[in-house]
C-alpha cells in the first residue's frame, strides 16, 4: 500500500485496489470497461501501450516441447531462420528437434530434383548418418543445395555440359533407335538387331540381349522385364536383371515401330497402319492383345497414354486421340503438314515433331494448337518435355532445348523459347531422355552421348560435420523412387506418307 499511495500521491488509491482485488473477475471487467468510457483519447492510447506487455505470450516456450517442435517443423527455410532469432530457447528447440534436417528431408520426400541432387552429390546419405552430422550441419547445407540447384539452371541456358560418349561399335549395321536410362544403366535398342546395357557410371556394356532378326526400334523397361519391338514384326520381353528371353508376341504384320507400358496396359503400333491395345499381367507370358485400333491411313509412328487417352501419331499428318477404356475413337488432331515422327503426351498437353521441321504444342481435350515451334532445319525425330523444358532432336544433328512455360505463354515472342541448340552427334538424332540434370541421346553416327548440366562447382566441401551435443538426430526413412525414363523411340520408316 505504502508503494502505492508512493507511486500515485493518492491516499484513497490502497482502497480503491484492496476493493477492486475483492470482486469477481466479470465485475473487475465491466468497471474496468466503465472506466475506459470515461477516458480520452490520448488516455485510451496510453492504456493500449501498458496492456502490449501483458497480452504477449511465447507459446512455443511455454508449449510441451514435442508440440512446439511439430509446429515449427512447418515452417519454410527463411522463417526457420527467423524463428532462430527470436530467442535461445527457440534455438534449442528447432536444434533438438532437427528441423532443418526434417525440411532437407521434406524436399528430397516431395521434390524429385531435390533427391536427384542428393543422390549424385552424395548428401543424401548423411540423413541417415546422424551421430556423424549435427543439425548446424543441415542448416549450413540448405542455402548450398539452394544454389546448387540455381547453377544448374543457368547451366542449362548457357553453361558448358560435361560430355560423356559411349560407341557403340556396331559391326555392320550402325545406329542406335531407342534408349532408357535409370540411376544405374543405360538399355539401348541396335540397329544390328541387339539390346545392349551400360553401365551409366562407367558406360561399359554389361549385357547383350540377341534374338530379333531385325532392327530394334522401340523399347521399355521397369523393374522385371524389357520389352522390345523390332523391324522383324515381333514384340519380345526379356529379364531386365538377366536378360534372359521370356516370351515373344507376334500380332503386327510390319514392323513394330512403338510401344508403351504401364498399369497392366501396353500399346504398340506399327507400319502395318494399325495401334494393338495388351492387357498385361504379373506373368508376363500372359500378355493378350485385347483390341486393335484402326483409323490411320499411313505408318503409326508413336504411341502414347494414360488411364484417359490413347494418343497415336502418324505418316498421315494426324494424331488421333482414343479412349484408353473403352478404345474409341474421340477426335484427330490436324496441323502438320508432314508426317508427325515423334510425340509425348501429359496431362492435357500433347507435343509433336514432325518432317515439316516443326514442334507443336496441342491442346489434347480440345485438340487446338498452343504453339508452333520452330528451328529444326529437318525432320523432328525424337522429343521430350518435363514442367520446365521440351527437349528435342533432329536429323540435323541437332539437339534443342526450350522453355515450356514461355511456349505456353502467348504473350513470349517465338525467338525467345529456345534456350540453346546443342551439336555434338555427327548423325540424325534417333532417340534422347532427359531429367533435370542430363540428357541422353543417340544417333545414326552409332554413339550415346551423356550431357551432363550439374554444374562443376563443389558447393560443399568446406561444410564442417557439426557433431551435435544435444542428441542424436533420429533415424529418419527415405522414400526411394528409381524412376525409370519412359520411352517414345519410333522407327526410321514411313515417318511421312501422303497417300
Amino acid at each position: 500500500s505504502s508503494g502505492i499511495n508512493a507511486e500515485y500521491g493518492n491516499p484513497e488509491m490502497p482502497e480503491m485496489y484492496e476493493t477492486f482485488e475483492v470482486w469477481e473477475a466479470e465485475k473487475q471487467t465491466d468497471f474496468v470497461k466503465g472506466l475506459l468510457g470515461k477516458m480520452c483519447h490520448e488516455q485510451h492510447w496510453e492504456i493500449e501501450m501498458a496492456l502490449r506487455p501483458f497480452l504477449l505470450r511465447d507459446f512455443i516456450s511455454a508449449l510441451p516441447e514435442y508440440v512446439s517442435e511439430h509446429i515449427l517443423s512447418y515452417l519454410d527455410a527463411g522463417s526457420l531462420c527467423s524463428a532462430e532469432a527470436v530467442s535461445k530457447r527457440w534455438r534449442e528447440i528447432i536444434s533438438n528437434g532437427h528441423l532443418w534436417r526434417k525440411l532437407i528431408l521434406r524436399n528430397v520426400n516431395t521434390v524429385e530434383v531435390w533427391q536427384r541432387l542428393g543422390k549424385r552429390r552424395g548428401w543424401i546419405d548423411h540423413l541417415y548418418r546422424s551421430s556423424d552430422f549435427g543439425c548446424d550441419y543441415f542448416k549450413e547445407l540448405y542455402p548450398k543445395i539452394v544454389q546448387d540447384l540455381k547453377m544448374s539452371n543457368e547451366m542449362w541456358r548457357s553453361g558448358k555440359p560435361n560430355l560423356r560418349k559411349i560407341d557403340c561399335a556396331s559391326h555392320d549395321s550402325k545406329g542406335v533407335y531407342c534408349l532408357q536410362y535409370d540411376d544405374e544403366k543405360i538399355v539401348s535398342g541396335l540397329r544390328d538387331n541387339t539390346i545392349k546395357v551400360w553401365d551409366l557410371s562407367s558406360l561399359k556394356n554389361t549385357m547383350t540381349l540377341t534374338g530379333h532378326t531385325g532392327s530394334v526400334l522401340c523399347m521399355q523397361y521397369d523393374e522385371n522385364i524389357i520389352i522390345t519391338g523390332s523391324s522383324d514384326s515381333s514384340i519380345r520381353i526379356w529379364d531386365v536383371k538377366t536378360g534372359e528371353h521370356i516370351h515373344m508376341l507376334i500380332h503386327h504384320c510390319d514392323a513394330v515401330l512403338h510401344l508403351r507400358f504401364q498399369d497392366g496396359i501396353m500399346v504398340s503400333c506399327s507400319k502395318d497402319r494399325t495401334i494393338a491395345v495388351w492387357s498385361m499381367n504379373e506373368n508376363p507370358q500372359n500378355i493378350v492383345m485385347k483390341h486393335p485400333l484402326v483409323g490411320h491411313r499411313a505408318a503409326v509412328n508413336v504411341v502414347d497414354f494414360d488411364d484417359r487417352y490413347i494418343v497415336s501419331a502418324s505418316g498421315d499428318r494426324t494424331i488421333k486421340v482414343w479412349g484408353t477404356e473403352s478404345c474409341e475413337f474421340i477426335r484427330t488432331l490436324s496441323g502438320h503438314t508432314r508426317g508427325i515422327a515423334c510425340l509425348q503426351y501429359h496431362g492435357n498437353l500433347v507435343v509433336s515433331g514432325s518432317s515439316d521441321c516443326t514442334i507443336k504444342l496441342w491442346d489434347v481435350d480440345v485438340g487446338a494448337i498452343l504453339r508452333t515451334l520452330e528451328g529444326h532445319e529437318e525432320l523432328v525425330r525424337c522429343i521430350r518435355f518435363d514442367t520446365h523444358r521440351i527437349v528435342s532432336g533432329a536429323y540435323d544433328g541437332k539437339i534443342k532445348v526450350w522453355d515450356l512455360k514461355a511456349a505456353l505463354d502467348p504473350r513470349v515472342p517465338v525467338k525467345d523459347i529456345c534456350m540453346r541448340t546443342i551439336s555434338e552427334h555427327k548423325g540424325r538424332v534417333f532417340r534422347l531422355q532427359f531429367d533435370e540434370f542430363q540428357i541422353v541421346s543417340s544417333s545414326h553416327d552409332d554413339t550415346i552421348v551423356v550431357f551432363d548440366f550439374l554444374s562443376p562447382h563443389d558447393y560443399y566441401s568446406d561444410i564442417q560435420p557439426h557433431l551435435s551435443p544435444i542428441s542424436e538426430c533420429s533415424s529418419l526413412e527415405l522414400s526411394d523412387s528409381n524412376l525409370h525414363r519412359q520411352d517414345s523411340a519410333n522407327s526410321l520408316d514411313s515417318i511421312d506418307d501422303s497417300s
